[in-house]
Parts: C-alpha cells; structure tokens; sequence
C-alpha cells in the first residue's frame, strides 16, 4: 500500500514537473535573449523589481493559497467547493484592486526608496507591475482548483499554454517592436491573463457569482498566519539582492541573479514537488500508514534531489558557454558568477527536505512551529549575508541561502519528530547524502586535472555509479524509480 502511494504522490510530481520545468524552462530558453539585448545593469533594475513583486504578491494573496485548498478540500459536497471557490475570486478581485490602485500611486515613493540608479526606468516597472500583480493574483486560483482535485494533466495543460504565451510575447516585443526590459513584465501580463480565461473555462462547473461573508471570514483567519510564513520565506530568497546592491551595485545583482537563475533548475523538482504534496498529504491525513507512506516518499525525495544536484552541478557550465552564433546560454558578461551555481542547488536541496517535513505541524494542528521556524531562518538569513556578502560577494550571498536552508531543516527534523513522530529511513538517507558527496568531491578533484571533455565522461561515469551503487545496496530500487515517470507520463 504504501509503495502505491510513493508511486502516485512521485507519478503526479512528474507531470507538475513537466509543467513546471517548461515554465521554468522560460529562463533557459530567454536567458540568451535577455542577456545580449540587455546590459547587466537593466537586468539589475528588473531583478530589483521582480523581487518587490515576489515580495508584494504575498500581501496580495494574504495566506488564501492554503486556505483555498483546505477548505475546498474539506468540502462536504458541490455546492460548497462552489462556495468557497466563488468567495474566494470575489475577495481577491477587490483586494488586488485597492492594493494595485496603492502600488501605481505611489510607485515614484516606492522607486525612491529602492534608490534605483534609473530612476525613471524604476518608475516605469513599478507602475507596470501594479497591472502584473492584479492578474498574477486571479490568475493562480483555478490551477488551485484543479491541483486540489489532483487533477495533474490538466494543471500541465494550462502550465504549457501560459509558457506558449509568454515566450512567443518576449520574441515579439524585445526583437520584434525593440522594447526594453518592461517587455518581460508585459509578456507575463498578456500569459496569465490567456491562461486564466482558460482556467476560468476549466473550472466553470464550480464558478459563480456566489459570495459568503462567513466562508471569506473563515478564509481570512485560516491564512493570516500562512502570510508572515510566506514573507519570511521570501525575504529569505529574495535579501541576497537587495544586500547586494548595497554593498556593491546593479551590476553585480544582474550577474547573480542570471547565475542564480540557472541554479534554480534544482527548484523545479522542489516545486514540483510541493505543488503535488499539500493537497496530497492533506487527502492522506486519515489514512492510518501515513507514516510510513511520508518516510517512503522521504527517502525518494532525497535520492532525486541528490541526483539533480550532481548532474547540475557537473554539467552547467560547460553547456552554458556553448555558443550558437552571436548567443549562447550565458553571455560572457555574466559567467564570473558561474561559481555559486553548485551552492545553490544544495540551497533548493534543503529547501525540499524542509518542505517535506511541513506535514507533522500541519497533522498535528501546530502550523506555529512553521511560523517560528521561516522567523529563525529569516534571523539566520540576514546575519549571514551582513557577514557573508562584504567579503565573498556573490559566493557569500549563495552560502548565506544554503546555511539559512540548513538550519531551517535541522530544527524543523528534531521538532516534526516531537510532536508527530515518523521514522524516516534514516540510514538509506544517509547513504545516499554521503555517496553524493564522495561523488561530488571526486568530480572537483578532477576538474584540476582534466580538460572539459574527459571531465564531463568522467562526470557520467560518477552518475551512473550513483545510481547503481544504490541500487546494488538496495538503497533505492530502479525498477520502482522507472515505474514513478512511466505512470506520470
């Protein structure tokens, strides 16, 4: 029973994979584009912005992510999911209007207090995202709604048409009408709208103009918790810029955040996984193996995310400076930053791990033990990169990521164990954590020693021993890995 539920949780993680490795894909595939229409300082300015939008978003959804899927979840019948469903878009269209009417009024204000070196750019952005965070908001709702019902296919559907629609906006606007970085902003504008109009007609069975003033009370008190969690963790991810413009200037933030940009391909297994685990852990809180069925999924969890981790961090960056022409993936402008990529992938490692252990304060009915620990990691977070950042730069505000994850995941271990108690599969884990690391330090011993081509032979050698090693030890099984992505296919 419990390898079936390994198997469906990992099938459902395969298909949000696809669909999110093809948003995420939006990266690699305009990165080149990006980077040669551009100068390193635009990228700056944007990546400033951006990271006020990933910031600001939270506010603007104020918790109703979890909440919405809890209570469409827990609804007994139709009629209620249709309740909460209807309330739940009403309430948002009219906070995002009041918040959006706020950002675009007082976006000279607020470009003022970022002191961005453009000011007049900086303006711009900020106006344009007030639209951006609007539709951002709405359009996330119905993907809500089908992940909820662990609709996997359809989520991908509507994942590959917003992708569709938002690389063939940046062609248009940056190479064909020559418009500059607000183009990337405006391409994701026109994406999410498409896609909600289509989710919107995907979901229509429990769409209405129905609103309940006690339902949306509920919603409200349900995830005001869930923002403060959702701001530390994002103040988490997103400082490192901001400490970086400080210290040094919009030049180096651009150069991060494209390295950074290429390392988070590690996140689209974390994402993935996410995505497929709340509402599926949520389904699974009565079923009496749970225990045995999360430390399954636990012990596969760390094997994929060990695996991404050497294969990234082997084979990066010689793909990166392939050439195609006048492109390649990574302008030469950009690649002193190459160096943080293997620290941030470790990064989104611990950040998995972290999220898989969320289920005990969730069973437990404890969701403070969350709060409290993303306010550790936030404390951690920010005296790292003051101490880390003036002297190492880039690889400083990399490390500060990975030790803030890590300590996050340490105290969220010895504290899910004390108030729901599971057994993990604690020497597999370890095995597999410690042969990934021999791996790794076996791979960097040669890199001093042998050209690109034999390091990268020597670079699917490791991998393929990684893998069937673990198997000979019984570690993971191979068969059960191929059986995952079959049935997610």
């Amino acid at each position: 029973m419990s390898g079936k539920h390994v198997k469906d949780l990992f099938s459902q993680t395969t298909i949000y994979g696809i669909g999110l490795f093809a948003n995420k894909a939006i990266s690699f595939i305009l990165l080149p584009l990006y980077t040669y229409y551009f100068a390193p300082a635009e990228l700056g300015v944007y990546n400033l912005v951006q990271s006020v939008w990933l910031f600001v978003i939270l506010i603007y959804l104020y918790g109703q992510e979890t909440a919405f899927i809890k209570f469409f979840i827990d609804g007994r019948n139709d009629e209620e999911k249709k309740t909460v469903y209807s309330t739940t878009l009403i309430m948002l269209v009219c906070s995002s209007l009041v918040f959006s009417l706020i950002i675009y009024f007082l976006s000279p204000s607020i470009a003022s207090l970022i002191r961005f070196e453009n000011p007049e750019l900086g303006n711009k952005l900020l106006r344009i995202l007030a639209l951006l965070l609007f539709t951002d908001t709405l359009f996330r709702f119905p993907l809500l709604l089908i992940r909820a019902e662990l609709k996997a296919k359809s989520y991908l559907y509507l994942t590959l048409l917003s992708v569709l629609a938002n690389v063939s906006a940046n062609f248009i606007l940056i190479v064909g009408l020559k418009m500059g970085v607000e183009a990337i902003f405006y391409s994701y504008i026109i994406s999410v709208i498409i896609t909600f109009i289509a989710g919107l007609l995907a979901t229509g069975k429990y769409l209405s103009l129905r609103f309940s003033f006690d339902t949306a009370k509920k919603l409200a008190a349900y995830g005001n918790k869930f923002i403060y969690i959702g701001l530390f963790v994002l103040l988490i991810d997103v400082s490192d810029r901001f400490f970086l413009k400080y210290f040094f200037n919009e030049e180096v933030v651009g150069i991060y955040s494209a390295n950074y940009r290429l390392a988070s391909v590690m996140s689209l297994i974390v994402a993935a996984f996410r995505f497929s685990w709340t509402p599926y852990f949520l389904n699974l809180e009565k079923n009496p193996e749970n225990k045995k069925i999360i430390s399954d999924i636990f012990t596969y969890l760390v094997f994929t995310g060990m695996l991404l981790f050497l294969f990234f961090s082997f084979f990066t960056e010689p793909i990166v400076k392939i050439s195609f022409g006048k492109f390649s993936l990574l302008d030469f402008r950009y690649r002193s930053g190459l160096s943080i990529i293997p620290i941030v992938l470790l990064a989104y490692f611990f950040s998995g791990m972290y999220s898989a252990l969320s289920v005990a304060p969730f069973y437990a009915n404890k969701t403070g033990e969350l709060f409290f620990v993303t306010w550790l990691g936030f404390a951690v977070n920010m005296i790292f990169n003051f101490i880390l950042i003036p002297k190492f730069i880039m690889m400083g505000a990399a490390l500060s990521t990975l030790i803030t994850y890590l300590v996050m995941l340490v105290y969220l271990y010895f504290r899910s164990q004390k108030i729901y108690k599971i057994d993990f599969e604690s020497s597999k884990i370890l095995i597999i954590t410690a042969f990934a690391g021999i791996c790794y330090f076996l791979y960097y011993l040669s890199s001093s020693y042998f050209d690109n081509t034999i390091l990268m032979i020597i670079s699917f050698f490791l991998i393929t021993f990684f893998i069937l090693f673990l198997n000979l030890l019984h570690v993971v099984k191979l068969t059960a890995v191929k059986t995952i992505f079959t049935r997610g296919l």
